[in-house]
């Protein structure tokens, strides 16, 4: 996939690995929007990197909507839609999560991508072209003790991304998903793990992706483990 004048809007732009791809794509020459809802970040990411930006709240439908017509709206089209924002809990076992937290975090990790999904989808079907880029995690391929509440919401992306995939197959428009191991992201502050310094970097992933998707005929489903020790 060459990026070069494309169109890309990510969610969860403003921080982590959604920063890391919205500076190496803006580097390929795209045009890149980066959505957040948190203002402060966004801004201050917006002007440190030169791309355009829109606050968004991913789990309101509303705002996403908000999101895919500002940009429709300035450039004319949207060529890739990444959900991208996503948050983690502190680790505990099925009996122990909080409730509250377990539905704030499918309303991001899980609702968010579904309502990204539903609202480009219109858009990218009648211009026949586009991908839908879905940022998953290796925790979206097997369980996890301790980790029940996110493994389930990557699972549900998991189930989504094929899904849409069947329904999209007779149209020239691609939903990818990418399944990176641990990176070195604020995603885990509310307890880090012990061996976080050994997790991959941003940039490592960020390297990985940008290499499949400058193959001819990029993987479907991109699994990224973190690099072994020599």
């Amino acid at each position: 996939m060459n990026f070069k004048d494309k169109i890309v809007v990510i969610t969860g732009g403003s921080k982590g690995l959604g920063k890391g791809l919205a500076k190496a794509l803006t580097g390929n020459e795209a045009k890149v929007v980066i959505a957040s809802n948190e203002q402060e970040a966004l801004t201050k990411t917006a002007n440190e990197l030169g791309v355009d930006a829109f606050q968004c709240d991913v789990t309101a439908y509303d705002s996403v909507e908000a999101l895919v017509d500002y940009a429709v709206s300035k450039y004319g089209r949207i060529d890739v839609w990444v959900n991208n924002a996503g948050i983690q809990i502190a680790p505990s076992n099925v009996e122990e999560v909080d409730n509250e937290r377990l539905r704030e975090l499918f309303d991001v990790n899980f609702f968010g991508y579904f309502y990204g999904c539903k609202a480009i989808l219109p858009h990218l079907k009648k211009q026949n072209s586009g991908a839908i880029i879905n940022i998953n995690s290796t925790a979206g391929l097997s369980g996890k003790p301790g980790l029940s509440a996110y493994v389930a919401s990557k699972f549900a992306v998991k189930g989504l991304t094929l899904s849409l995939r069947e329904e999209l197959k007779d149209t020239n428009v691609k939903a990818y998903s990418i399944h990176p191991g641990g990176i070195q992201t604020e995603i885990y502050k509310e307890k880090y793990p012990a061996d976080f310094n050994e997790y991959m970097t941003v940039n490592y992933a960020i390297d990985k992706i940008l290499e499949n998707f400058s193959s001819p005929d990029p993987e479907l489903d991109l699994v990224i483990r973190r690099p072994q020790a020599s």
